[in-house]
């Protein structure tokens, strides 16, 4: 059979492997031949090329981490992330973009032509349009210790103003950065036949639910389900991030998939405002 999705024998790159979205995705690019190099706070127990213990929160545990991957990579998957509370806004804001980015940025020169990298961002950050004046101040930030510094002395950005235009937290302002940040970088990485996408899912029931309970409480979680009335599994979101980052899309780059069941259309339609149930 023809492989399609065209993993076999190539290198990857994924965050967040040890547990939900990111461990279903760790998996299924094994069974696609692929060589994982899976970097998490916590040991990835999947058979993987290797292993790497990885804080996205500090810029020396990343830098420490690139220096062990070798070679050439063919795809990065950044699928890592947290909650405040139990983290701060700035530690939510440095593993879910800053550390992300500053592995992606680092990474870059050894991406293969016709690589591709592919997020985990959230339908929490579908408003990212509403926020573009602070979001490209920030994405302006050329560093991780540039971006710290500018999280510090813009604290309500960082908590993401409590309001829509900031995605309501500081969990929703992360992932409104990861869709900018793509989009941004679409056009200059085309230039070396580089693919860059997000994915946003649904609400999902992942090991990280409980967090999202007791940050924003099960009411609001279980109104952010589509019409199916049900959350989406951890496999159906591995699945289309696998397909971003393979060769079925590979004339696919800058694009913001949403994978929710049609719930932000029907908040974008007025079928359903947004926090009812």
């Amino acid at each position: 059979m023809r492989d399609l999705f065209g993993y076999r024998d190539k290198r990857v790159v994924i965050t967040g492997a040890a547990s939900g979205m990111g461990e279903a995705a760790t998996r299924l690019l094994i069974e696609l031949g692929a060589e994982v190099y899976a970097l998490d706070v916590r040991e990835v127990t999947l058979p993987v090329k290797k292993y790497i213990s990885t804080d996205l929160g500090k810029k020396e545990s990343i830098d420490a981490a690139i220096a062990k991957i070798p070679g050439n990579i063919d795809s990065i998957f950044t699928c890592a992330g947290i909650v405040s509370p139990p983290f701060s806004d700035i530690e939510v804001n440095l593993v879910n973009f800053v550390g992300q980015r500053h592995l992606i940025e680092n990474l870059l020169p050894r991406v293969v032509d016709g690589g591709a990298i592919a997020m985990i961002s959230s339908i929490g950050g579908m408003a990212w349009q509403m926020n573009m004046e602070t979001l490209m101040q920030f994405l302006a930030t050329k560093d991780f210790d540039e971006a710290l510094a500018w999280l510090k002395a813009n604290p309500d950005a960082a908590r993401g103003y409590g309001e829509p235009r900031g995605g309501f937290s500081s969990y929703g302002f992360s992932k409104q950065c990861l869709i900018t940040y793509a989009k941004l970088r679409a056009g200059e990485l085309a230039k070396s036949n580089i693919r860059i996408n997000t994915l946003s899912p649904g609400t999902t029931q992942t090991p990280m639910t409980p967090a999202f309970y007791k940050a924003f409480g099960k009411e609001l979680s279980d109104s952010l389900v589509s019409s199916i009335g049900r959350y989406a599994t951890p496999e159906e979101m591995a699945e289309p991030i696998i397909f971003l980052n393979s060769n079925m899309a590979r004339y696919i780059s800058g694009h913001d998939l949403q994978v929710d069941y049609g719930f932000v259309a029907s908040i974008m339609t007025g079928q359903k405002v947004f926090g009812s149930m």
